[in-house]
């Protein structure tokens, strides 16, 4: 038995996607594809606009045989947070033999290069970081500005600028200096990513991006041309899903009753002392704007955006630096939820079940009974996140709201149909 690892947020899914499965599959000779999602939150720090049991029904009509999720404190993390707590669940499933990611190159020599120097930290690359830090670039230009130096010094046939410049590529680093951290056996399988760029608005050719697609939907209509570039077999479920999207301005009023209401806020995940004080300076300022407009008023020179949206989310889930460092010191993930699986993965589940070092989880109500302190923990964090979202979209659409507890795993009797 071979089984292939993605890790995926699928927001939403679309044909790429779908050719990523089948390639993945293809490429590993898998019998099975594991896909770890992000939850209801992705790593861009929004809500993603579709909740996760969704997004994994599709991603099981697409082809997948097991959907796992990812805990919610990687899931909005930096790349390195999200790749590392993604990967290392693929890792501890000890059933994994590959983990295939879309890329801009499909050269796993040069990942794992580039990985390794992320790893060690060598003396060069510590120093060419804290020069252009002192420059004022932000810290992931820093450090991919770092990155690309050394590895050209070590590598100079390759072209690591133009290499270390792509979204996607970044996130695959990430993953192999996970591997490297935890002396994985499983092999990086980078497969180069067709049709248009990963922040591409377009959709036209034979692929288009989930950004695009999101961005199509922001006006309500859902176009023919649009639902060509989702799978067949997933139309109905996307059609039914765009009727009750949730948007970053949903959590608005969540974000200004944490606002206002504490002291202090370098307790909280990508939020830094001066970032927090920035923050308690301008709370008040954020009163009657947008979410997206307290995002650019509280942007500052050596801040990124995405940064900033990741820390605000952190900050309306509760997500605490220290508590995700005990994670990280600790087992850094400490259970496999299963958010669905095809009914012709029974084999897959039962040697995941035999050798996997985490608790593969069906039933919510077990799992507190399985964890430690930490796990439940990260388990609580999880739990809460996705009450919220399914609160907030309950009240925005006048729907039934269904706990954690109500909801079972997914199981897909055939790729056409789910239930």
């Amino acid at each position: 038995m071979r089984t292939v690892g993605i890790i995926a947020e699928y927001n939403p899914l679309h044909t790429g996607h779908e050719y990523h499965l089948q390639k993945a599959k293809e490429t590993a000779r898998a019998d099975y594809a594991v896909v770890v999602l992000s939850p209801d939150y992705v790593q861009r720090g929004e809500p993603a606009l579709f909740d996760k049991y969704t997004r994994a029904q599709m991603a099981l009509l697409a082809g997948a045989d097991l959907v796992l999720e990812l805990p919610v404190c990687y899931a909005a993390g930096s790349a390195e947070y999200f790749a590392e707590g993604a990967a290392t669940l693929l890792d501890c499933l000890h059933t994994v033999d590959a983990l295939c990611f879309g890329a801009e190159s499909d050269d796993a020599d040069t990942f794992l290069a580039a990985a390794s120097i992320l790893l060690e930290e060598p003396d060069a690359f510590s120093q060419t970081l804290g020069a252009y830090l002192r420059q004022g670039a932000t810290y992931p230009a820093a450090r991919a500005e770092a990155l690309a130096t050394v590895c050209q010094e070590k590598h100079g046939s390759r072209d690591m600028r133009g290499f270390i410049a792509s979204p996607n590529n970044i996130l695959g680093t990430e993953y192999c200096k996970t591997l490297l951290k935890r002396n994985s056996p499983i092999r990086p399988l980078p497969v180069g990513r067709l049709g248009n760029g990963y922040n591409s608005f377009t959709l036209d050719g034979s692929y288009c991006s989930a950004t695009a697609l999101r961005f199509a939907l922001s006006d309500g209509q859902i176009t023919e041309t649009l639902l060509s570039y989702i799978p067949q077999d997933c139309r109905k479920l996307f059609t039914e899903a765009c009727r009750t999207p949730l948007v970053l301005e949903d959590f608005l009023p969540l974000l200004l009753q944490k606002l206002l209401s504490e002291r202090s806020f370098s307790h909280i995940l990508d939020i830094s002392p001066e970032l927090s004080d920035r923050i308690c300076a301008l709370r008040f300022s954020c009163i009657g704007k947008t979410y997206r407009e307290i995002i650019s008023l509280l942007g500052a020179k050596q801040i990124t955006e995405a940064r900033i949206r990741r820390a605000l989310l952190h900050l309306i889930l509760g997500i605490h630096s220290d508590t995700v460092e005990s994670f990280r010191n600790d087992c850094t993930v400490y259970y496999a939820k299963i958010l669905g699986f095809r009914k012709a993965a029974a084999p897959l589940l039962h040697e995941i079940k035999q050798k996997s070092s985490v608790p593969l989880i069906s039933k919510n109500s077990h799992a507190e009974r399985t964890l430690s302190d930490l796990g439940r923990s990260m388990w609580d964090l999880d739990l809460y996140a996705s009450h919220l979202y399914r609160g907030i979209r309950s009240c925005k659409y006048k729907a039934a709201f269904k706990s954690e507890y109500e909801i079972s795993p997914l199981i897909s009797y055939t790729k056409e149909s789910s239930m």
